[in-house]
């Protein structure tokens, strides 16, 4: 009996903090009403209409090659999309055998073999895009200290 009391109590307790933290926050809202107006000066954001979000819509596929094809003459010497393997741009910028032939002039660091080595084969359409750099400290460093 005294625990359910005890409980009683201390939920009670709980309520009635509660209770004057929420009057007192109205309080203050109440006597600081430029706080809590919203400013009607304010700079919104552009609302454009996307071609492709529509239901049957699709991306500019000729754009997206064109776009890649500058990543990789211009950007990948610096940047890197290590997260983004070249299977998931067949029939969005390339067709599968590009892309075989594409991800086949790259070396890949694979293994360890049967002797627990690791070695260097042909890049296939799993692996993901090369990252002009061998870790993300040798990036920093060529980058004076951003990572990119």
């Amino acid at each position: 009996m005294a625990q359910q009391l005890k409980s009683v109590f201390t939920r009670y307790n709980k309520g009635l903090a509660l209770a004057a933290t929420s009057t007192a926050a109205l309080a203050l809202s109440t006597l600081y009403p430029a706080t809590t107006k919203c400013d009607d000066e304010i700079l919104h954001a552009p609302s454009y209409p996307w071609d492709h979000l529509g239901l049957v819509s699709s991306y500019d596929c000729a754009a997206l090659r064109r776009g890649f094809q500058v990543y990789r003459q211009v950007c990948a010497t610096c940047h890197s999309i290590e997260r983004i393997h070249y299977r998931e741009l067949v029939g969005v910028t390339h067709t599968t055998e590009e892309l075989v032939e594409m991800a086949s002039e790259v070396d890949v660091v694979d293994g360890p073999n049967d002797e627990g080595e690791m070695f260097e084969r042909p890049g296939k359409l799993t692996d993901a895009l090369p990252s002009p750099y061998q870790n993300e400290e040798q990036g920093r460093l060529a980058n004076g200290g951003s990572s990119s």
